[in-house]
């Protein structure tokens, strides 16, 4: 009986490992290293290295260029909105921003089906 009584009473005192949880399905006061469906990292990395097409400085100012159009387009129209007037500087820059849009579209899908091939 005092057997029966004394691992009661470590069960009962015994404080589980810290970061356990009762969801987890891991054992309380298991002293030995579990995993609950955690894949092992340790030995290679988790995932695959990116490596970054070489992007050209002809590419690079065409998509500061579509971005910077696209601000102007919204800033003049948006003061033009507001003054209840056309403006010819809204309307350029809306061109620009389109033709750029599409140059920098056909070079993002070009590149995209070299790398298919």
């Amino acid at each position: 009986m005092r057997i029966a009584t004394c691992a009661a009473a470590r069960v009962r005192n015994a404080r589980p490992l810290p970061g356990w949880h009762p969801e987890s399905g891991l054992l309380p006061d298991a002293r030995t290293a579990q995993t609950a469906g955690v894949t092992d990292t340790s030995t290679r990395p988790a995932t695959a290295p990116t490596t970054w097409p070489y992007a050209s400085s002809l590419r690079t100012a065409a998509e500061l260029l579509l971005g910077l159009s696209f601000l102007a387009t919204v800033a003049f129209g948006g003061f033009a909105a507001l003054a209840g007037e056309r403006s010819v500087v809204a309307q350029v820059a809306a061109v620009v921003f389109l033709v750029t849009l599409t140059c920098v579209l056909v070079s993002w899908f070009r590149g995209v089906e070299a790398d298919d091939r």
